[in-house]
């Protein structure tokens, strides 16, 4: 079956073409859909990628491309075609969703310049049925509040050092999920992704905090 449902609009991108190079990196985050091979106007940019999983980032040529995913194996079916602009960015490209509408979220991975001994975080709520999510520390502080499904935050800088995070919903003291030793390095760019799908017992809801490539990736 093919899936044209995508999670973008063409009023959020400019149809000019940058020239240049893109880095995209691939992220399977759609519960229940199996390991694919994933295609970039028919090349191969990830091979079995499991749910969960990162690819590395590779580079791209500006330009108008056609996503397709398939199951391992089977090439003739694929679970998800879309057409996607990419311009001269350092991209996520996450594969969200539950079968059979599952789509792609182009997340930007922007440069942010850390201040002296910070790091940048910021908040995904990937989680397909999910309200909106907090992001908090054990002690109670929120560092992000009322984040919805496919909406990204914008960084914020926090100090180096270890923590504990936990994920609640909006107008609720209960914990979905809880990561409770978590390294922050100074100079990065991080971002926690929530997905999973809510309300089952035990929660399926993990996260998931990656160094984003706009931390070592300029040359864009």
């Amino acid at each position: 079956m093919i899936n044209n449902n995508f999670f973008y609009t063409d009023e959020m991108y400019s149809p000019r073409q940058i020239p240049g190079m893109a880095y995209i990196r691939l992220f399977h985050a759609a519960p229940g859909a199996p390991e694919v091979d994933i295609y970039a106007n028919g090349r191969q940019v990830a091979k079995r990628l499991a749910y969960g999983q990162f690819t590395d980032y590779i580079s791209l040529a500006t330009g108008t491309y056609t996503i397709e995913a398939f199951p391992v194996g089977l090439k003739d079916n694929p679970v998800l075609r879309i057409t996607l602009p990419i311009e001269s960015k350092v991209y996520t490209l996450a594969l969200i969703g539950i079968l059979p509408r599952i789509g792609v979220l182009p997340i930007v991975d922007e440069f942010v310049p850390s201040s002296p001994g910070r790091a940048n975080i910021r908040f995904a709520n990937l989680s397909p049925n999910a309200p909106s999510l907090n992001l908090a520390l054990s002690t109670g502080l929120n560092l992000f509040t009322d984040v919805s499904y496919t909406e990204v935050s914008d960084y914020t800088p926090i100090r180096p050092g270890n923590y504990h995070l936990i994920v609640t919903p909006v107008r609720s003291n209960t914990i979905v999920t809880d990561v409770p030793r978590v390294r922050i390095l100074p100079n990065r760019n991080l971002t926690v992704y929530v997905l999973g799908l809510y309300g089952q017992q035990p929660s399926s809801l993990e996260v998931y905090i990656p160094m984003d490539g706009s931390s070592y990736l300029r040359d864009y």
